[in-house]
């Protein structure tokens, strides 16, 4: 082909090593009513919809945030500082397995809930946008 053009198929990206793969509870958003009959969104958060273990297919690999991010006090991603490791208020991540998933849908990743905002479909992966819930 022409110079700096790829043969069809060829992705730039490689696929993380199932090790880097960390696992999750998923909380599915569900409709439900308040107490007036108002709809409103449910989750059951003491049973998981899904649980994820670290390594699984489905599993989300950390990334630098890039791509979102809101104003506030809210760190991007995780950092290490002298308490030990701390994660941050907004994270990202990829997944590449075929894990149903939607925006509003909630993970709890280590203990903290999380919130998906925004889902970015690629051929062989998504990116996940989760922002940690006060």
């Amino acid at each position: 082909g022409e110079r700096g053009t790829l043969p069809e198929g060829v992705m730039l990206s490689r696929r993380t090593p199932a090790a880097w793969r960390k696992g999750f509870a998923l909380h599915r958003r569900k409709a439900g009513t308040d107490r007036y009959g108002d709809a409103v969104a449910v989750y059951d958060m003491e049973h998981p919809d899904v649980t994820v273990a670290d390594g699984d297919e489905d599993g989300i690999c950390w990334q630098s945030v890039r791509t979102w991010q809101s104003g506030g006090n809210l760190s991007s991603g995780g950092r290490v500082d002298a308490g030990g490791e701390r994660i941050g208020g907004i994270l990202e991540g990829v997944v590449y397995g075929s894990l149903e998933a939607a925006v509003f849908d909630r993970l709890v990743i280590d203990g903290a809930v999380y919130e998906l905002r925004a889902i970015q479909s690629w051929p062989c992966h998504r990116v996940f946008q989760l922002q940690r819930l006060r």
